[in-house]
């Protein structure tokens, strides 16, 4: 009797275990065939030409004759083609791809997968969230369906479909390894997805889908050096700032005007912050900006913007980008031992603002802004242009050479300075003359000329 039992016991056991196995076997899909079949012909290719120019050689006393000589039969300019991929999103041709594959192009080719090639047009681009729209004139077109990000988990299966180095439409398959990476600085306020699917050159602008065949991201970047690190934009964020983008052909974001920085442990504890609070601190508030005007200071910790509660500065980042401008809205802080609550109107990011100009922040060690009226205004500016030096590191280049917080650079090399691209343009052109850039300045109501090198 003792045996019969036993052995039931055993072969009941034996019999929940194999179910469990069958369980988890059963949730790998078996196949993604489903998927691509119906999703394929909705991912196109994209291809684009832009025209470069050689750089000029810098004048110098070293120069090698034979060099020259070599040097003047290459072509002043030359055109040069990329690839990427994209998804249709509108039956009547609109497209998704990313900025990096057509912010430099100035034509652009879509193939679908029928074969059929249209020219396309660039609706909007932007830069910080690293989207693009793109439209080509065609009608009826098979259409994605958006999925919804916030309710992947890590773990879950993903498929990529794409154009990695011209193989058209192919099909990569993981799972969600992580979520909210801040991984290529201010890009999609570090909110990627990332995942283990292969994606490689080409991949750029393309789908990645959900196991409804839903699309819950866009590819984007690869981790140089890396394995099977690849990462997209959420599709939640996606699909506000293509909204924008099909709307406006441009991105209208909030904005604060403030510079912060994750709080950990250590820091909360030096703050005095109660156990288990999480925030985020401001290190810098900048002049006449909504931050200021709303009473918030250098060494604040917000701790949630309109009842959301805040532990990374990213959060905040996006939460303020996609604030309407106009609007007003509650910030609770923490400030010396108490909590506070703040109303902020949240201002209008002009261009690029505060956000770093390529590699200028890095290299000089500094940041500039586009000001409003009531900025200039404030400043006791009679033009109606100018960058204000937002903020200045002592052990930049940009203090070395005299620059300082405050500073309004009003022209460089006799341009005068509407925006950040018009200074992206001058410091581009200077590079090629390796000449230092000479900058009208404008300190506490005086006129100065100051020289930034480019080469050094």
């Amino acid at each position: 009797m003792k045996v019969r039992f036993a052995s039931l016991l055993f072969s009941t056991i034996f019999t929940i275990c194999n179910l469990i196995a069958v369980q988890a076997v059963v949730a790998a899909p078996q196949s993604f065939a489903p998927i691509v079949k119906s999703e394929k012909d909705k991912v196109v290719h994209i291809s684009i030409s832009s025209i470069i120019e050689r750089p000029s050689i810098p004048d110098s006393k070293f120069r090698d004759p034979f060099f020259d000589k070599f040097y003047r039969n290459i072509p002043k300019k030359r055109r040069q083609s990329a690839l990427g991929s994209g998804f249709i999103v509108s039956n009547d041709g609109y497209i998704v791809t990313n900025h990096h594959v057509i912010a430099k192009a100035d034509k652009i080719e879509v193939t679908l997968y029928s074969g059929k090639q249209y020219k396309a047009k660039i609706v909007g681009k932007d830069k910080m969230s690293e989207l693009a729209l793109i439209k080509i004139e065609a009608n009826n077109l098979p259409v994605i369906k958006w999925g919804d990000s916030s309710k992947i988990e890590v773990g879950d299966w993903m498929l990529a479909i794409g154009n990695p180095l011209g193989f058209d439409h192919t099909v990569t398959a993981g799972i969600l390894s992580g979520r909210g990476r801040a991984v290529f600085g201010a890009t999609a306020y570090g909110q990627f997805l990332q995942t283990d699917a292969a994606i490689n050159f080409g991949n750029s602008g393309g789908p990645l889908f959900n196991m409804k065949g839903e699309v819950i991201g866009i590819n984007t970047a690869i981790a140089a050096g890396g394995q099977n690190l690849g990462f997209a934009i959420p599709s939640n964020l996606a699909k506000k700032i293509i909204k924008q983008l099909k709307e406006f052909g441009k991105v209208k974001r909030g904005w604060f005007g403030v510079e912060i920085q994750d709080v950990d442990n250590e820091l909360a504890e030096s703050f005095g912050l109660p156990k288990g609070t999480k925030g985020v601190a401001i290190t810098n508030v900048g002049i006449g900006s909504p931050a200021e005007k709303g009473g918030l200071v250098k060494g604040d910790i917000i701790i949630e913007f309109n009842d959301k509660p805040l532990s990374k500065a990213t959060q905040l980042q996006q939460f303020v980008g996609e604030t309407l401008p106009g609007s007003t809205v509650n910030v609770k802080i923490f400030r010396k031992g108490r909590f506070l609550e703040k109303k902020v109107t949240v201002g209008l990011r002009q261009s690029d603002e505060i956000v770093s100009l390529d590699d200028t922040v890095n290299k000089y060690g500094m940041r500039l802004v586009v000001m409003d009226d009531e900025t200039r205004s404030s400043l006791g500016l009679k033009e109606d242009y100018g960058l204000l030096v937002y903020a200045a590191d002592e052990s930049g280049l940009a203090w070395e050479k005299g620059l300082r917080k405050g500073d309004v650079l009003l022209e460089a090399n006799n341009k005068k300075l509407r925006n950040l691209d018009d200074f992206n343009e001058v410091l581009e052109q200077a590079r090629k003359t390796a000449k230092p850039i000479n900058l009208l300045i404008i300190r506490n109501g005086r006129t100065i000329f100051r020289a930034l090198p480019v080469n050094d």
